[in-house]
């Protein structure tokens, strides 16, 4: 049990929670952006990275390779490519940063001095830890060698994630040596069965890389991945490093992820939309945005809602090729929960996550008489209602048991709530002003119980309101929404 003195303890361990292993929550974002020099600390680009020879490319939420060696004086070059997620590249000494996180654009910069220079994503990052990378400058004099005096360096795989559609025929794997060459150095490579079996989904690959004293470049080595006609899930395996002779070791395990490209046939039910977001627009409209390229196997798409207690109803349907829906005419101020539904090619229904949403409310003060938690002075109004996980089905007019609300002192911008009869402390709900960094408020939380629940939050000078909704029986990851309320100032 969690009890009021351990609040401290909790209080740290959800915020570690949230910034280590957090989801996220984004906007797409527009045209594709080419940073120049002035706040961003950048250099004057063209819009691509074809002309520079230090490439690093920002895709899901890696940098690739995660560490580059340059002379000084040689510019690198980070290119995004346009996913969803939202990224930016901050220096750990404060030197440079490409400016506010977008999912478009290069961003490039050029060493002058010699010295290794870490990196990270804002969002999904931290200086050594999350989504960060590295650059080692040499002296402009070369590689070392035979008197370079850079020393024996380090050999690492780069990147430490590959994703590989099934019918590729092969996946590359790179290992560099980073920070000196001087000496010869060598390291041995095996594959390692995981999810995906060796023989049946790729071909096990071992051997040994060799490097000469005064040679910098790269290795590779390629596996060749097995290709079939049966629908199944994505699967992974190792690749590992050993045994390094000559230089240091860094990161000696990347994971290899297999993508199936095969459709699914007759039989199988429909795969509907796994990110469902439901996020209110006016006092009376929220917008519903899903991946139309998840469901398409299924033929058309049944919009469901109910409020919450309620049971849920169709309200609407759309092509399976659309990829949103306004849901109008809604009461202010009120919560709504969400639901795909289609028939797959066997015609048994499937459904998709519960996604919940609210209309903008009220523009009043924040009512601490309703258990709620005025965070950031009172901007922001937060309040949980929930159920217990063993409770029977409740009554359609049963909307949930208001949260008790703890606030936390020493922290204006967090707060506790209960979920329990016994007044546990069980989440956490965090609202924080990045309007510097993206234009938002960014609102998490974190939970340790399984029982029903929904967190609600509202802007209080605008009523834009954001909801959450958490199953019964379900663990809920921390969140972190880093798009939560463009409401800035």
């Amino acid at each position: 049990m969690l009890h009021r003195r351990t609040l401290p303890a909790l209080a740290l361990g959800f915020l570690l929670a949230v910034s280590a292993s957090a989801q996220h929550h984004h906007s797409m974002g527009g045209e594709v952006k080419a940073y120049d020099d002035g706040p961003s600390g950048g250099d004057p680009t063209s819009g691509n990275c074809d002309a520079v020879q230090a490439k690093v490319t920002i895709t899901g939420h890696t940098f690739s390779p995660a560490t580059v060696t340059i002379n000084a004086g040689q510019p690198v070059c980070w290119s995004w490519t346009g996913t969803p997620d939202i990224h930016n590249v901050k220096s750990e000494d404060g030197t440079f940063t490409s400016g506010s996180p977008d999912n478009h654009g290069v961003f490039q910069r050029t060493f002058t001095t010699a010295g290794t220079y870490g990196y990270y994503c804002e969002v999904h990052g931290a200086p050594g830890s999350g989504m960060h990378g590295t650059v080692v400058v040499l002296d402009s004099g070369g590689g070392g060698g035979g008197g370079g005096g850079t020393g024996p360096g380090t050999i690492a795989l780069a990147p430490t994630a590959y994703d590989v559609s099934e019918g590729a025929g092969v996946v590359t794997v790179t290992v560099e040596r980073v920070g000196g060459s001087d000496g010869a150095a060598s390291v041995k490579f095996a594959t390692a069965p995981g999810t995906a079996k060796q023989g049946k989904d790729y071909i096990p690959r071992s051997g040994v890389l060799k490097w000469a004293s005064g040679d910098g470049d790269p290795k590779t080595f390629e596996i060749p991945i097995k290709n079939d006609s049966v629908p199944e899930p994505d699967k992974a395996f190792s690749v590992k490093l050993s045994k390094a002779t000559g230089a240091a070791l860094g990161d000696a395990t990347a994971v290899v992820t297999i993508h199936d490209d095969d459709n699914p046939g007759c039989g199988t039910a429909a795969v509907l939309p796994s990110r469902l977001v439901a996020l209110g627009q006016s006092p009376g409209d929220i917008r519903l945005t899903w991946d139309p390229a998840e469901a398409a196997a299924a033929s058309s798409l049944g919009i469901e809602r109910r409020q919450p207690g309620g049971a849920f109803q169709e309200i609407a349907a759309v092509p399976a090729g659309a990829g949103g829906y306004t849901d109008s005419g809604l009461p202010g101020g009120a919560a709504f929960q969400y639901r795909l539904r289609a028939a797959g090619p066997d015609g048994l229904p499937a459904y998709s996550g519960i996604a919940a949403g609210a209309t903008d409310g009220l523009v009043t003060p924040c009512d601490e008489t309703r258990n709620a938690l005025c965070l950031n002075g009172g901007r922001f109004e937060a309040t949980v209602q929930w159920r217990p996980s063993a409770a029977p089905a409740a009554p359609a007019a049963d909307t949930g048991r208001d949260s008790k609300r703890v606030m936390l002192p020493d922290t204006p911008n967090s707060g506790l709530f209960s979920l329990s009869p016994q007044d546990d402390l069980q989440l956490l709900v965090n609202v924080v002003d990045r309007c510097a960094v993206n234009g938002h408020y960014w609102l998490s939380f974190a939970a340790v119980t399984d029982v029903e629940f929904t967190v609600k939050v509202r802007d209080t000078q605008t009523g834009r309101t954001r909801v959450y909704f958490n199953p019964a029986g379900t663990t809920p990851a921390p969140v972190r929404d880093v798009d939560a309320f463009a409401t800035c100032p």
